[in-house]
C-alpha cells in the first residue's frame, strides 16, 4: 500500500536543507529559510515521529573502509521461500540492499565485498541454501551515480534536472 505524507512547502524545504548537510542545525535552517528555530526544530520532531526522517547517518567512503567490489546478484528463489530466504540474506552485512523484482530471477541484491575472493564465498554460501534455485552475478564495474538522498521537491524529476 502507497503511503503519502501531508507534507506542506516548508517541510520540504527543511528536508532539502537537511539533505545538504544533515549535521545543519535548526538555527542555521531556520536562518536560512526564514522562521523560527522553534518552528523548524517542531517540524523535525513531528517528521521524525512520523516516520518521514527515519534517521541520520554519516556518508562513508565505502572504498577507504575496503569494501572495493560491489556486485549486482540475481537470485531465483523455491516458490513460498522468497522472504524466507531474502530475511537470511539480509543478515549479512555484505548485502547492501534487497529487493523483490519481476522477471527472470525473484530477488535482486545488491551486495558490496572486500575483494573477488569475499564475493566467491558469499555467493557460494547463498547457493548453498536449499531454497536457492540459482544466482546471475554482476559485478560493478564504475559506480556512475550513487546517491541515497530521496528528492523532496514536488516538481518533476525531469524539471529539476532540467532548473
Amino acid at each position: 500500500m502507497r503511503r503519502t505524507s501531508t507534507l506542506d512547502e516548508l517541510d520540504r524545504s527543511i528536508l532539502e536543507e537537511l539533505n545538504v548537510d544533515a549535521r545543519r542545525s535548526h538555527r542555521t535552517i531556520a536562518h536560512r529559510l526564514r522562521v523560527s528555530p522553534t518552528t523548524v526544530s517542531a517540524r523535525v520532531a513531528r517528521m521524525e515521529s512520523q516516520g518521514v526522517i527515519r534517521g541520520y547517518i554519516p556518508l562513508l567512503d565505502d572504498e577507504q573502509l575496503g569494501w572495493d567490489l560491489w556486485a549486482a546478484m540475481g537470485i531465483r528463489i523455491s516458490k513460498d521461500r522468497l522472504r524466507e530466504v531474502e530475511e537470511r540474506l539480509a543478515r549479512d552485512a555484505r548485502a547492501y540492499a534487497i529487493y523483490d523484482i519481476t522477471g527472470d530471477t525473484d530477488a535482486l541484491l545488491i551486495g558490496r565485498f572486500r575483494d573477488r575472493r569475499d564475493l566467491d564465498r558469499f555467493v557460494k554460501h547463498a547457493l548453498q541454501d536449499p531454497h536457492v534455485e540459482r544466482t546471475n552475478t554482476q559485478v560493478v564495474l564504475n559506480r556512475v551515480k550513487e546517491d541515497r538522498r530521496v528528492p523532496v521537491s514536488r516538481r518533476s524529476p525531469d524539471a529539476a534536472a532540467e532548473a
